[in-house]
């Protein structure tokens, strides 16, 4: 909150978003959308400044998160313990204030003596206090009044809703972002490295038996070149994903037709591709998500199944979506595998069940030995 009236102000504005990754991209999206709040609550109080100051989770210090008509020196200097001056009261008593006048009040410890007026109100979810937000310094010659409080205080519920749910997305989207780094660095170790691994081992033993068995030293040979194809048309598939960064402009279905046609060329293993009353647009979060899991699952086909044939199923109503992933391979016992993954921290069914999680849907796995495998994930629209 300001602590007395500025000579000059200074507005803040969100900071230019060209050549910038995704996460930053979230950080400067949030904070141009409490930056334009904080500037709606001073025009609708007709106020010279405001600020909005959010509470640190599992701390009791407020910092202004955005503000308009401050200086920077206040912003960058703004902190509050709860109880502390007039945003620390209202956080820790969860009850607005309007003040007018010099502030003599010894509730206010550490309160500045040069606001003229001023609104305080706790920014509330139904559990607990998120923040505060302060106006000060109504312009013209009148003060605020308790309307002006009372207004403040309506338009601070729908706001603190906003609040944690774009916190929530932007925790979820980093959730995401850490799996996706976690499963890459996992389906390197267990792809290419140990492709290669095996190139080297076989490379040694063709060495070792040239002179004496030529026959067997060609035999060696020819399975090292095989794995070194294996692991080089692995390398091409990660170059394309990677390549693969945003789906926001492209189809779902064209991306899946066009993996699935690779994945038959390079694995031999037919794929079927069916589709049922999808037409409705879906969320760029979403398109990505079941991309990823898509891909995941053909994956391990690939590598475990043992399967000739594959079929993905989307199928789409005017409330729910379902995709589903099922092959004619050798099956396995899912709870065991699930136990397995857990322990050797894999990342291949843990990291599907996450995505549908984000995506607040279900990853359910039907399976057994002999008896081939689905996977489907049901989403809410």
């Amino acid at each position: 909150m300001a602590q007395g009236v500025l000579d000059e102000q200074e507005e803040h504005g969100p900071p230019p978003v060209e050549g910038l990754d995704e996460a930053t991209l979230a950080v400067v999206a949030l904070e141009e959308t409490l930056s334009c709040f904080v500037e709606l609550m001073v025009m609708a109080t007709d106020a010279s400044e405001g600020s909005l100051m959010l509470l640190h989770e599992g701390s009791e210090v407020l910092t202004i998160t955005s503000s308009r008509g401050l200086g920077r020196d206040i912003v960058q200097g703004a902190r509050r313990h709860l109880g502390e001056g007039i945003s620390g009261w209202v956080a820790k008593h969860k009850e607005p204030l309007l003040l007018v006048g010099p502030i003599k009040d010894a509730r206010f410890s550490g309160a500045g003596r040069g606001i003229k007026d001023a609104l305080c109100v706790p920014l509330m979810t139904p559990d607990e206090v998120i923040g505060v937000l302060s106006v000060s310094n109504k312009k013209g010659d009148g003060d605020f009044t308790e309307r002006d409080l009372d207004r403040l205080v309506q338009l601070s519920r729908p706001a603190a809703r906003m609040i944690v749910l774009t916190l929530a997305q932007r925790e979820a989207d980093a959730e995401s972002r850490a799996w996706e780094r976690k499963k890459l660095a996992q389906e390197i170790h267990d792809g290419p490295m140990q492709e290669l691994s095996s190139v080297i081992l076989l490379m040694e033993l063709y060495k070792r038996v040239r002179k004496d068995d030529v026959d067997q030293a060609e035999e060696e040979l020819s399975r090292a070149k095989e794995q070194a194809l294996d692991c080089l048309q692995e390398l091409r598939h990660f170059a394309y994903d990677l390549r693969l960064t945003d789906l926001e402009a492209l189809s779902l279905l064209e991306e899946l037709r066009r993996y699935t046609v690779e994945y038959q060329k390079r694995t031999g293993i037919a794929v079927n591709l069916v589709v049922d009353g999808f037409r409705r647009e879906i969320p760029v979060g979403v398109k990505k998500n079941l991309y990823r899991i898509a891909q995941e699952a053909l994956t391990n086909v690939r590598r475990h199944a043992k399967a000739s044939e594959v079929e993905i199923r989307l199928h789409c109503t005017e409330d729910q979506l379902e995709m589903s992933v099922g092959d004619n391979g050798r099956g396995f016992n899912v709870h065991e595998a699930l136990e397995r993954a857990q322990s050797e921290k894999r990342f291949g069914l843990l990291g599907m069940q996450e995505r549908a999680y984000l995506m607040g849907g279900v990853l359910e796995t039907e399976s057994a030995p002999g008896e081939g495998t689905t996977l489907r994930v049901i989403l809410p629209l």
